[in-house]
């Protein structure tokens, strides 16, 4: 879109939901090949770079169109998170976590220029904060860290070659280092990986010995990984993308009924409704989160606790979408190459994100001070 008293390029958020839907057939079809293999999607990748994708996040200082970091392009990034999802739940899992370092580069400030580099040669960043134990700690050395321990559950271990890597430092919180995985010490373990659904994730463990990141790849200060609202309000972009699942399961939902005759009958049609209202209500509560979570003006507190609820809420919504599918199916939701099937495996596996019931009760505290109601 130009600006013609301008003469310059203004950038349209909306081309990126444009761009992402010629390339959605092909990255569902691919989902079929990913989820069987349980290969990593570098040609689902390679289409989003193509498209422009990994670099529309960006910020417009590092060549992309902020679509991660300005507020005001909130609806059409909740979009694109949707859209992606719906076209393949592991590769929307993927390019969230692309979005979340990005962000928090931008936010707390950090090697920018880097990742930057990273998306324009077709790859994509991640977050890896998930530990057990002790984990990672950080240990100041000269001009740069030392990192040890392990992280778990590493989306796209073996394949990101530049992640954000979460580490314990003495007494000060975590440290947020933009790892570069082709260090020495660095080993990556994807056996563990035998999951029912979103086999394509490479999800797995990673181990660090003594890996030196210089303090030019430092992201912020220690503790700024949890500050709210945008760690526990982040939450918000994993919902739209598995509401992107949920809506592709209840159009596979619609689609088997078409085929089996069954929509005529009155219980089917029943439990589909069931299903399109859970959608309905889930896309609802999904576009309300990410409006609270990213509005200046909302105190953190209430911004983090409406997230908190939406995600014990749309955990509810998507199983019993989920149930409904499956009933009306019946046994064909379980065989493959079925992508209903499929569908149901990933986001029943997605949708097992931690601190669900610390989520809930956080929620529930806030709303029992307030009348059981937010307050905007």
């Amino acid at each position: 879109m130009v600006n013609v008293h301008l003469q310059a390029r203004v950038p349209d958020m909306v081309d990126a939901v444009g761009a992402f839907a010629a390339i959605a057939p092909e990255i569902f079809a691919d989902a079929a090949d990913v989820d069987r293999n349980g290969n990593f999607p570098t040609g689902a990748i390679a289409a989003l770079a193509g498209a422009g994708l990994l670099t529309r996040p960006l910020p417009r200082a590092h060549g992309g169109e902020a679509l991660a970091v300005d507020a005001a392009a909130i609806d059409n990034y909740a979009a694109l998170l949707t859209d992606i999802g719906a076209a393949s739940l592991t590769v929307g899992r993927l390019f969230e976590g692309h979005c979340n370092a990005i962000l928090l580069v931008d936010r707390y400030g950090g090697p920018m220029a880097t990742l930057a580099a990273e998306a324009t040669a077709g790859r994509i960043s991640g977050v890896w904060n998930a530990e057990r134990g002790v984990g990672v700690t950080a240990t100041r050395c000269g001009n740069g860290w030392q990192l040890s321990g392990r992280k778990v559950h590493c989306s796209g271990a073996g394949s990101i070659r530049r992640p954000l890597v979460t580490a314990q430092t003495p007494g000060n919180g975590p440290l947020m280092c933009l790892v570069d995985m082709a260090s020495d010490g660095i080993a990556v373990d994807l056996s563990v990986w035998q999951a029912a659904g979103m086999r394509g994730t490479a999800t797995g463990t990673v181990n660090f010995d003594d890996v030196f990141v210089a303090d030019d790849d430092i992201i912020g200060a220690p503790g700024d990984y949890y500050r709210a609202p945008l760690f526990a309000g982040g939450a918000w972009r994993v919902l739209a993308v598995q509401s992107g699942g949920m809506r592709q399961i209840l159009a596979l939902h619609a689609a088997q009924l078409a085929r089996s005759g069954r929509g005529a009958d009155p219980v089917s049609r029943h439990r589909f409704a069931a299903a399109a209202g859970a959608f309905e209500a889930a896309r609802l509560l999904v576009a309300e989160a990410a409006h609270r979570a990213t509005d200046a003006t909302v105190p953190p507190e209430a911004a983090v606790a409406y997230v908190d609820l939406a995600r014990a809420t749309f955990e509810t919504l998507v199983l019993l979408g989920v149930d409904a599918a499956r009933r009306n199916a019946g046994l064909a939701a379980f065989l493959g190459p079925d992508p209903l099937d499929r569908c149901c495996r990933d986001l029943e596996t997605y949708l097992r994100q931690p601190m669900l019931d610390a989520s809930r009760d956080n929620a529930a505290g806030y709303l029992l001070a307030r009348g059981g109601t937010f307050e905007r």
